[in-house]
């Protein structure tokens, strides 16, 4: 992970619209959760720990994790973008 972007939440933000919006991929809110964990750990209700609420609350500062580029498979290109010396 290469650092992070501060996003300030707007109204009916979740985590999967967040994930697209810097992933360009909904299912990849793990990574914005786990960075964000603290601010949402610790409020329990009943006390059981609440869980991470889908709706984020509208103005709340998060923290995006800039990710590293997965690794390209090279097997599945095709041969003239591989690289190979043919």
């Amino acid at each position: 992970m290469a650092g992070w972007i501060e996003h300030v939440t707007g109204p009916a933000e979740r985590w999967d619209h967040l994930a697209y919006r810097y992933y360009g991929d909904a299912n990849r809110f793990g990574p914005i959760i786990r960075e964000n964990q603290h601010l949402f750990v610790g409020a329990t209700s009943g006390g059981v720990a609440s869980p991470v609420p889908t709706v984020l609350p509208d103005g709340q500062a998060l923290r995006i994790p800039v990710l590293d580029p997965d690794p390209i498979a090279t097997d599945l290109l095709p041969p003239w973008k591989r690289g190979d010396a043919a």
